[in-house]
């Protein structure tokens, strides 16, 4: 079994000690040698610290030298596409979308649809053909394409909620 002590006991075992400790060696050879082997390792993370930079600039080097040696033919490439009309882009890009959804839904008719939904997609054919019209007397008109563009993406959103399969709920 245990001794409990009161604290008036620890207090007077803790004043019986010795004031004054001495170590049992001399520790300044130690802390020298501490010292010495510290300055030692430290030297090769000057190198560490070096070593990315070498890498970012020989990387940037590169890339430099590669441009530099590019032919001029790539140069010019740019702008034969800024000639591109972005009203004729647009529909294309659309009719590949709509083309590739409709044959990854096995190819629908879409003339059996229900009424409702035949006449949501003839608002938004009617919706594109006007703003056509319109790009043709303005085909730079930003507002318009964006228009143009919101309609496709809302037709193609109308033939996605029909054809894509439902996930049925347990």
């Amino acid at each position: 079994m245990r001794k409990t002590m009161t604290d008036q006991e620890l207090q007077q075992q803790i004043e019986t000690l010795d004031k004054d400790i001495q170590p049992q060696r001399d520790l300044w050879a130690g802390i020298e040698h501490a010292i010495e082997h510290r300055s030692q390792q430290e030297q090769p993370k000057s190198r560490a610290t070096f070593t990315p930079y070498a890498w970012a600039a020989s990387v940037v080097f590169a890339v430099l030298l590669t441009w530099q040696l590019l032919p001029t033919q790539q140069v010019q490439a740019p702008v034969e596409v800024a000639a591109v009309d972005p009203v004729s882009l647009l529909q294309e890009q659309y009719q590949e979308q709509r083309n590739s959804m409709l044959v990854s839904f096995g190819e629908p008719d879409l003339t059996q649809l229900p009424d409702n939904i035949k006449q949501q997609f003839d608002e938004l054919d009617s919706a594109q053909e006007s703003l056509l019209k319109a790009l043709q007397e303005d085909p730079n008109n930003k507002d318009l394409l964006n228009l143009l563009k919101w309609t496709q993406q809302q037709e193609l959103s109308l033939l996605d909620q029909l054809y894509s399969p439902k996930w049925q709920s347990i």
